[in-house]
């Protein structure tokens, strides 16, 4: 289906429509209108746009005049945006020659991987099951990176392909967690270490960190869900698919690190897995990718309890922004509408994004 018109729109209940065709991102409007953000009791949001790969000035916007007004410093869980920041990582080791993307995770992980079977309810409550070697044989690196593994999101059983790797496209969270651990047993670091080194020190992202930590509580904005409760969960420890604590001032200092670095970025771009090529949708090592005139861009969703987060940059002009949000109805689909550009759009109808709203036209 093409599309011949699109509108660059950050459709978040904070609305702030920063709006522009995908082929001239220069037209950005830094002005927020928080009218939405009132109307949907939307009480923290911030966002940062990227003009040729350089970063404005945070906005933060709220919109519940009962609570203290947003920092600019203010720190979100940036739930699945967690994957890019691994996948730089990865990328980072590919290029030291440290990590082999064509090579089966068994050269990684020889003795198998101790699989926890609820991730998200800590290491004392989790079932445990080993994936052999013989199944790890199976997995080339690479398809931990784009989604292609087999893997399922999330499982509470025996984790185990459901398909063979490399066959098709399946978002997988699970693939991540596994990644995390190749990573580790590649760099001989705990994945804490290894972002530290190769993403937060050297980008200057001193407000970010992959769990909670006593030191960025005071920054921390709750979570809400829809009916305005207080809803979060705390991650104490790393988890590479979901953990991420940062600003939105600091995301954007990883976007503008990767358009910077063409080696990486052409590596972020190689061998892209096709989701909905009708749409030109595809996804990269740790990004989804769409190739569109003004592209290709890279996006990816956040989705935890009480949070919702969306980045989207051009690999070309370096035109983009990056987005969070303390509820969960920070991308609602019925404020979407004048958003039709096909990353976004697709993920609002992807079951692990934002529900989509039957409402919408």
């Amino acid at each position: 289906m093409p599309i011949s018109r699109r509108k660059f729109l950050v459709a978040s209940a904070i609305a702030p429509f920063i709006s522009s065709c995908a082929t001239n991102l220069s037209r950005f409007s830094q002005e927020p209108t928080p009218d939405l953000a009132v109307k949907l009791g939307v009480c923290a949001a911030t966002y940062v746009t990227l003009m040729a790969g350089k970063p404005n000035p945070p906005v933060v916007v709220s919109g519940c005049s009962s609570v203290v007004a947003v920092r600019a410093d203010a720190i979100f869980q940036a739930a699945s945006l967690t994957k890019p920041v691994i996948a730089f990582v990865a990328l980072k080791l590919v290029k030291e020659g440290k990590l082999d993307l064509s090579a089966p995770v068994s050269r990684y992980l020889p003795d198998g991987y101790a699989h926890r079977q609820n991730p998200f309810g800590g290491a004392s409550a989790a079932k445990v099951d080993l994936v052999p070697a013989s199944t790890l044989a199976r997995i080339p690196v690479a398809t931990l990176l784009n989604h292609s593994s087999g893997l399922p999101n999330w499982t509470n059983g025996t984790l185990a392909p459901k398909f063979e790797p490399g066959e098709r496209w399946q978002y997988s969270g699970e693939g991540y967690l596994l990644l995390q651990a190749v990573i580790s047993a590649a760099a001989a670091q705990d994945i804490e270490s290894c972002v530290s080194k190769y993403v937060f020190e050297p980008l200057g992202m001193w407000h970010s960190r992959l769990r909670l930590t006593e030191d960025i509580r005071q920054q921390l904005v709750n979570g809400t869900s829809w009916l305005g409760w207080s809803r979060q969960f705390d991650f104490n420890e790393p988890n590479a698919a979901a953990s991420l604590y940062t600003t939105a001032e600091d995301y954007a200092k990883l976007l503008s690190a990767l358009l910077a670095d063409t080696p990486l970025l052409s590596l972020t771009l190689a061998n892209p897995v096709a989701t909905d090529p009708e749409l030109g949708l595809a996804w990269g090592y740790g990004w989804g990718v769409e190739t569109a005139e003004g592209g290709p861009y890279l996006w990816q969703w956040g989705n935890n309890p009480g949070y919702r987060a969306f980045a989207m940059v051009s690999a070309s002009s370096g035109n983009g922004f990056v987005l969070l949000t303390n509820s969960e109805d920070g991308m609602p689909g019925r404020f979407a509408r004048a958003f039709d550009h096909s990353g976004r759009a697709w993920c609002i109808s992807f079951p692990y994004a934002w529900v989509t709203d039957a409402t919408t036209p």
